[in-house]
């Protein structure tokens, strides 16, 4: 089930912009409009649960204990980055790589999509990112490593074209290379085929023909077995395929030749000047020195998707890939003997339902490494770095490096009871795609993660030694000073806002969105008495066994009542339904949240109890706000409260984002504080707990540049 961000109110609609669809723009920190004397507020550094990660796209060996593996990986930010690894012969470990400058933004995306490693102190991997420059399209990215570092090479930019895309590279030493790829030629108006080559200082664009008419051409392979002899071959790409080419490289120019089919190609190996093989998606071709002709490859090898072959003589080569079968894609492999190609077994990861083998690397007959992929669920960002090995007998799965990347986190309540204790809960999907609990604890020092059993969505401590703690379900749990257990309670339902107070550890009430009430007594839960004639509770908040106040949707004009330890009475309410409350004393409540004018602008709203009556009170605004509302609220004395939520930005550099929002009551008057803002594309508060008088602590999530949510906790006055 995917639990809302916000413990409000069902009905919170901005009606100017979707709050989950805001564009990744770039804005400056601090809530602007919101400035106000008082306290400033500042954000406490707090741990996010991250996702492994990373895709490898290419594969290159120079001995079998020196592998190079690249490709890309989502950090923890959500931006993608450059991703390498390399294999000692023992382990995979990553390496440092360079990226393209301001790579802030996830539509820059900078990738690896080949490497070369002719020496073990040398190798070359090229690729593309989208350049942030709108209208630009993309870069190539080219390179080199020396044993000890990766260093960005400058590539040339071939006249008249828009949009270089670099796929694949061939070394034989570290004074000869050939990359291949496309570009988009403004002179014809098509993407066209490219190659450069490396003389151990810079790289040189070389022609290369193309068909005639109006074709998408792109290389997708190269190999080369000398500087005098090199094989690339093109045939666009999947979403605009173009006409299939082979061309050879004879040491002073590429010269197309004659293929014996339209399938496309996703590599090619050459172990010399008259033996190659390239795959793809159709049949296997095979390169005697004169011509290309087909081979046919066994299923399921040959009825999938190849996406790297190696050869090391003309007896010994391997393939990879992947096929579907029976609705789930695993990794095949296919070897080829001198005279036919066989299928072998290749393992997949436990409970993985999508795999792809994208490249292979073979320094010998009984040495390859394979990489790629896997997903366990098919989601946005689940891709995990896959590496095999093959030992002359078996493949076998490796550990890949798969580096810690951004999934999104989100904290919803907070309850403190003191400047070294506080508890907050919320959400974050795991690898699955399921959304599971998230649990921090503050000690004073810092946050840290805990285990817990429960999804929770709201959580209220008495001590550092109880807290109680209720998601959509019939469960809770309790915190005993050392872990989380699980609990069940008689009658709440699969519904949220879950919502639960405690006076004391001896008295907690639930309330479970609806009306349904249940009642923790030191040793167990019981169903409580219903709310008459509400139909959502958004909060509650127990002084004593004999007092409880609930906020929500009740009777026309009562969407409040309190408990006096036997029964419920109804409130009248001036203003619509709050998001949340906090009682002091039987006559002191204050409950907050947003009301709408005439045109349907959304602002804060406040009311306070003061045991006969609610009234409204004013509460001021941000004054550059499309919106703004507050959704939880803490009292410590009848003149001490502190309202947390977001407004909407109507500035023209951030226009559209959620900003972070704080109001102070002070027994008089409520006053907005100043909150900063750390994310690029929003920023919002659910919760608020304040452990003693003018110290708060205020949890929600932050969306960065790359669209991930991360936990937001600050603390003021």
């Amino acid at each position: 089930m995917n639990w809302p961000k916000r413990r409000g109110t069902a009905k919170r609609v901005w009606t100017w912009i979707m709050a989950g669809a805001l564009a990744a723009i770039m804005i400056g920190v601090g809530a602007d409009g919101a400035q106000a004397a008082g306290t400033t507020w500042t954000v406490v550094r707090s741990p996010n649960v991250t996702l492994s990660g990373g895709t490898i796209h290419a594969v290159s060996c120079s001995a079998p204990k020196a592998c190079t593996g690249v490709g890309t990986n989502l950090n923890t930010a959500g931006i993608n980055v450059t991703l390498a690894e390399r294999w000692d012969g023992t382990n995979w470990q990553r390496q440092a790589t360079p990226n393209p400058p301001g790579n802030t933004n996830p539509s820059i995306a900078p990738d690896l999509l080949g490497v070369s490693c002719p020496a073990t102190g040398f190798c070359a991997a090229v690729g593309d990112y989208q350049s942030p420059n709108i209208g630009s399209g993309q870069v190539g990215i080219a390179d080199t490593w020396n044993g000890t570092a990766w260093t960005m090479q400058p590539f040339p930019v071939p006249a008249n074209s828009s949009g270089v895309v670099l796929t694949g590279v061939s070394c034989t030493s570290p004074s000869f290379c050939e990359a291949v790829g496309g570009y988009f030629d403004d002179t014809v108006g098509d993407n066209v085929t490219l190659a450069a080559t490396w003389d151990g200082t810079s790289w040189n664009l070389q022609p290369t023909p193309n068909p005639g008419g109006f074709n998408f051409e792109q290389f997708n392979a190269v190999s080369c077995a000398s500087p005098t002899f090199c094989e690339a071959w093109a045939s666009g790409n999947a979403g605009a395929p173009g006409v299939t080419i082979a061309e050879q490289w004879n040491g002073s120019s590429w010269q197309m030749q004659t293929v014996p089919s339209t399938a496309m190609v996703n590599s090619v190996s050459c172990a010399s000047a008259t033996f190659c093989e390239a795959v793809g998606s159709g049949p296997a071709y095979t390169w005697d020195g004169s011509a290309w002709t087909s081979q046919t490859i066994p299923a399921p090898a040959g009825t999938g998707t190849l996406g790297g072959v190696s050869c090391t003589s003309r007896t010994f080569c391997e393939a990879v890939g992947e096929n579907n079968i029976n609705g789930n894609v695993v990794g095949v492999a296919a070897v080829w003997n001198g005279s036919a190609w066989n299928a072998q077994a290749t393992p997949n990861p436990a409970r993985s339902t999508f795999l792809q083998l994208t490249a292979v690397s073979c320094v010998s007959a009984k040495s390859c490494e394979a990489g790629g992929y896997f997903e366990v669920q098919m989601t946005a960002n689940d891709q995990k770095a896959l590496a095999e090995a093959w030992n002359g007998s078996t493949w076998q799965l490796q550990h890949a490096v798969a580096p810690p990347g951004a999934t999104s986190n989100s904290l919803g309540a907070v309850s403190c009871v003191s400047a070294s204790f506080c508890e907050a809960v919320g959400t974050h999907p795991d690898s699955a795609g399921n959304q599971v609990s998230l649990i921090e604890m503050w000690n004073g020092q810092s946050w840290r993660i805990q285990a817990s059993p429960l999804v929770a969505v709201s959580v209220s401590c008495v001590s550092a030694n109880f807290c109680e703690a209720v998601g959509a379900g019939p469960s809770a749990e309790i915190w005993n000073g050392t872990s989380w257990q699980v609990q069940t309670r008689p009658g709440a339902g699969d519904v949220v806002p879950q919502e639960v107070s405690c006076a004391t550890a001896d008295f907690c009430m639930s309330a479970d969105g609806f009306d349904q009430i249940d009642i923790w007594n030191g040793s167990a839960w019981s169903a409580g008495t219903a709310v008459p004639g509400f139909s959502v509770i958004t909060s509650i908040s127990c002084l004593s066994a004999s007092f409880c106040e609930v906020v929500g949707e009740g009777p026309a004009g009562q969407n409040a009542a309190a408990w006096n330890g036997i029964s419920w009475t109804a409130q009248t309410t001036p203003g619509p339904t709050a998001s949340a409350v906090s009682c002091t004393a039987a006559t002191s409540c204050e409950a907050v949240g947003e009301i709408a004018d005439q045109s349907g602008k959304v602002s804060t709203l406040a009311e306070s109890w003061n045991g006969s009556a609610w009234t409204i009170q004013p509460t001021p605004n941000p004054s550059a706000t499309q919106g703004s509302a507050l959704g939880a609220v803490s009292c410590t004395s009848a003149t001490s409260c502190t309202a947390a939520g977001d407004y909407q930005s109507s500035n023209v550099a951030n226009f559209g984002v959620l900003q972070t929002l704080v109001e102070v009551w002070d027994g008089t008057t409520w006053s907005l504080r100043s909150t900063p803002n750390p994310s690029p594309a929003q920023d919002l508060l659910s919760g608020v707990s304040c452990g003693a008088s003018q110290a708060c602590t205020a949890v929600g999530q932050a969306q960065d540049a790359g669209g991930v949510e991360s936990t937001l906790i600050e603390t003021g006055d």
